[in-house]
């Protein structure tokens, strides 16, 4: 018996505790377990299994994943699990509510440390993406979280700078988003990487261009990424890609109109304007580039050896802002599951260390971003944001530390 058929014979007993013992002594041992068909589909399964069971615990998330018809609220018999397994997931997810699998099978977390490296746009929104979930994880658990202080509008490579900052001085900013810098940094130790929309192109480029940051980097979240660049991005480039840098500098506000009417720019962001390259920024996401980039790095990305896993999100135009319909529309000729930013196809890794865990049912800003202030909504109904994003970041945390990728 192969030691991958070993596994499918745990799981056919439903042995799953000692299923993932094996497993995280497979991947101790070699990482490139990751590539096989079988542990790819094992590791969807549990991850979205623990998503279930933290999002079950969560009764804002129950309650909004509970049937409803205007003011009349339906009898719902179902279980919590079912509820929020069938309200927050897409593809297979919904129909494993019922998998009676353990929880987490963790020790503390104690010495991995949580880069999270933001999108475009970051401190440009009224709201950080993760901004309650991370502070509760710290004080739940202790475990160390680190955002990059990441540029909300410059070119990846730019970007690199500031993750470097981050991985080598602990410079950026805590869950809650203060900034961390001077004697308050610390360098921390070997950490994993969650990458948000453009921030995933961003981490990408970081390894590209820091390989001997690698060895440090114990796996690679893309959350809600976009690693393929969007569609949209190729528009928006077409508008802006002739006017001089100049001009473009000094017609921020008009640019910036054509992404999202809701950016604010004051505080940190003003403080960085020097560094602003709309251009770069949004040429690095244009499906272009990045297949330009992924052609150019796949087999030296891939042989780093780096477990990454693909997590997107799924929406349709009834679920978002009024403004973004348009971008909905816009991707449903290429991908009906895009997430109103990103199809499936470009917000994914594809390369044999890559795994697809989920696809949410969210769009892009949904499964990352609190509820806006509703002064900030311009009317839209699209921007209260139930997805349980504290369930999402701890279901990440367990599933990495199951398999051993942080201690």
């Amino acid at each position: 018996m192969t030691k991958f058929a070993n596994l499918k014979a745990l799981e056919q007993k439903h042995d799953y505790v000692a299923l993932i013992k094996e497993l995280k002594s497979m991947v101790a041992e070699d990482k490139r377990v990751f590539t096989d068909a079988y542990v790819k589909k094992w590791c969807g399964r549990r991850w979205r299994n623990l998503f279930i069971n933290e999002a079950s615990k969560d009764p804002a998330a129950v309650k909004t994943a509970r049937n409803q018809l205007g003011l009349i609220k339906l009898k719902d018999t179902r279980s919590d699990k079912q509820k929020v397994a069938e309200r927050y997931l897409r593809g297979d997810g919904p129909l494993e509510w019922n998998s009676e699998m353990p929880e987490a099978q963790i020790k503390a977390i104690k010495k991995t440390t949580l880069i999270f490296s933001p999108g475009l746009l970051t401190g440009m929104l009224p709201v950080h993406a993760f901004l309650h979930a991370f502070p509760a994880l710290e004080e739940k658990y202790g475990w160390k979280i680190l955002r990059s202080a990441s540029h909300p509008m410059r070119s990846c490579e730019a970007n690199v700078a500031d993750l470097v900052a981050a991985i080598e001085k602990g410079i950026g900013a805590d869950a809650a988003v203060n900034p961390i810098n001077g004697k308050a940094a610390k360098k921390p130790g070997d950490i994993f990487i969650i990458g948000y929309s453009k921030g995933t192109p961003d981490a990408l480029s970081l390894l590209v261009n820091r390989p001997d940051l690698a060895p440090r980097v114990r796996c690679l979240f893309n959350w809600a990424g976009a690693p393929g660049g969007s569609q949209l991005a190729n528009n928006i480039y077409n508008s802006v890609k002739d006017l001089p840098v100049e001009i473009a500098k000094t017609r921020i506000n008009d640019i910036m109109s054509l992404i999202s009417p809701v950016i604010k720019l004051d505080g940190v962001v003003m403080s960085r304007m020097h560094e602003f390259d709309i251009k770069g920024a949004v040429k690095d996401l244009t499906t272009h580039a990045r297949e330009d980039f992924n052609t150019e790095h796949h087999d030296t990305l891939d042989g780093m050896n780096i477990p990454m896993f693909n997590i997107t999100g799924s929406t349709t135009a009834m679920e978002v802002p009024y403004f973004q319909v348009q971008g909905v529309l816009e991707l449903n000729k290429y991908d009906a599951n895009n997430d109103m930013q990103v199809t499936q196809k470009c917000a994914k890794i594809h390369m044999p260390m890559a795994t697809d865990l989920a696809m949410l049912r969210g769009h892009h800003w949904d499964v990352s971003y609190n509820p806006f202030p509703k002064k900030m909504r311009f009317g839209s109904l699209g921007l209260d944001h139930p997805f349980p994003k504290e369930a999402a970041a701890t279901a990440m945390f367990q599933f990495a530390a199951e398999l051993g990728l942080v201690n």
